[in-house]
């Protein structure tokens, strides 16, 4: 009797593991149809796994895929059962990037510009939306307007110099990671915001514990990333960044818009070259060829424009360069021992 009315379980088990088992096979059959070279993809996590279970970054990741992938223009991975391409060959690059950009303008995120203004990046943008935002933000992307900034990197890096002082004279061993992401902040809070919230001399900067929380990801929002990935399209429903980190940045872009323009103050920043673009008051040189488009408004006071174009400002960049030059390359060390 007892073996008769477990038979239905055991039946619905292995319906359910031959669904499964078919799923991924015919999933991970995606680029080996289309001539697609590949990798040995392992369910359900596909060529991902190790950077899932943090044994190792997603930048080691591509890089051993790119390295695995030597002697092919272009190769096929997986994350989850999502198909995607890693380029190798510079022509095929440039047809994607430049000739045949049309075909591969999407980022492939789902993302609510509305109900998150901060996700409405050129990252994450696609189409008309991203094509529009680029128009009005090229021109502050020019080399004459980035040289004009130089000035305040230039001071950011003397504060890096000398907070590093100390320790080269006592040959002391630091940890880069904290004092470059606190380099970065100084440097993406006074170039972006106009504000020095001198993050390397006080780690605790209000600025800087705003910034990480961007960064921050508890249990859920890891579940809900995992399931991202899955199902790009999800995205729209993501809470991201979180509501009070949004909120804190749009506040303070409208508080220095503002007073800004109230008191009639300038200076040589990323934030005053959206408030020229807001009052139309930007000036493209010449030799710098660039259609001029304009912010709006409510660009500024409602969607607010660092939000639109915050992630051209991340906080690892100068990490990763350390770690490349540093620790994978020891002749860099013999250089500078």
């Amino acid at each position: 009797m007892s073996d008769t009315s477990l038979l239905p379980l055991w039946v619905l088990s292995a319906l359910a593991l031959t669904a499964i088992y078919i799923y991924f096979k015919v999933s991970f059959s995606y680029w080996k149809k289309r001539g697609v070279p590949t990798l040995n993809p392992t369910p359900p996590f596909g060529d991902i796994g190790a950077a899932f279970f943090k044994q190792k970054n997603a930048i080691q990741l591509i890089n051993e895929s790119y390295k695995a992938f030597d002697g092919e223009k272009f190769g096929g991975l997986y994350t989850f059962t999502v198909p995607s391409l890693l380029v190798r060959d510079p022509e095929v690059i440039k047809d994607i990037l430049v000739k045949d950009f049309d075909k591969f303008h999407s980022r492939g995120f789902g993302i609510n510009e509305k109900a998150e203004p901060l996700q409405g990046h050129l990252v994450a943008l696609s189409g008309s939306k991203w094509r529009n935002l680029r128009v009005k933000l090229s021109p502050t992307f020019t080399a004459g307007k980035m040289k004009v900034m130089f000035g305040t990197l230039v001071e950011c890096g003397k504060e890096l110099q000398d907070c590093l002082q100390e320790p080269a004279d006592k040959r002391e061993a630091i940890e880069m990671k904290d004092i470059l992401a606190r380099y970065s902040t100084d440097v993406i809070a006074s170039c972006a915001f106009g504000i020095q919230c001198n993050c390397l001399k006080n780690p605790d900067a209000e600025f800087r514990n705003w910034g990480r929380k961007i960064f921050e990801a508890s249990a859920l929002t890891t579940v809900f990333r995992t399931i991202w990935r899955m199902v790009p399209s999800l995205g729209r429903f993501a809470k991201f960044p979180p509501k009070d980190v949004s909120k804190y940045f749009m506040k303070m872009v409208r508080d220095t818009v503002e007073y800004r323009e109230k008191n009639d103050v300038k200076r040589n920043d990323f934030m005053q070259l959206l408030i020229q673009m807001k009052n139309k008051t930007l000036s493209v040189a010449e030799e710098e060829d660039i259609k001029l488009g304009n912010l709006q408004e409510h660009d500024l006071k409602n969607s607010a424009p660092f939000g639109k174009c915050s992630l051209y400002f991340i906080f690892i960049g100068p990490c990763i360069i350390t770690y490349e030059f540093l620790n994978v390359n020891n002749e860099m060390q013999l250089l500078i021992f």
